[in-house]
Order: structure tokens, then sequence, then C-alpha cells
């Protein structure tokens, strides 16, 4: 199993009010991509509400190999969430990728 975790800042300009709604869609939209793209098992998406991170989001994915990590990056439908959700949104993406 491969665990890939990605984590962001929001946008300067991005408005307060709209975080916790963008956060919501996002892991809605990432957690149906499970089963539809193989080798994802388990993808969440959570909100920052403490005061000890120094980033506001964090995507927690599960995969079965490698293989399906670097096939799961460009499939289309996890590009269009990245594309239409995340990126207008968020910044300063740090990744951290490893096998269980």
């Amino acid at each position: 199993m491969v665990k890939h975790l990605v984590m962001w800042n929001f946008k300067e300009d991005f408005p307060e009010e709209k975080k916790e709604a963008m956060a919501k869609e996002a892991d809605a939209r990432l957690k149906a991509l499970v089963g539809q793209i193989k080798g994802l098992t388990f993808a969440e998406m959570r909100l920052n509400q403490l005061h000890g991170s120094n980033r506001e989001l964090l995507l927690v994915s599960e995969l079965e190999t490698p293989e399906d990590l670097d096939a799961y990056q460009v499939h289309p439908l996890h590009v269009a969430v990245a594309e239409e959700v995340i990126k207008p949104a968020a910044c300063d993406r740090v990744c951290f990728d490893y096998e269980v």
C-alpha cells in the first residue's frame, strides 16, 4: 500500500467564509473517486482547525501500488478535482508519499 499525503495553504485572497465549503467539496469529490480510479482505496480532505500546523488543507490518499499512484496523479477524474476545486483556492503544495 502507498500513502499519498498532500498539504496546502489557502491563497491569501481566498475568502475565509468559503474555506470550509471548499474543503467539503474537495473531500466529497475525492472520496467519490474511490472505486473509479484503479488502486485508489481511500481519500480524505481535511481542513486544519488547530493552531500548531503550518498548512491549512490535508489530503490523505491510499493506493495499492506505486504504479497506481503514478496513474492516479494524471487520471482525468483526479486532475479535474485538482483544477476545478483545489488549484483555484490553494497554494504552497507539499507532498509526501511512502509505502506501508
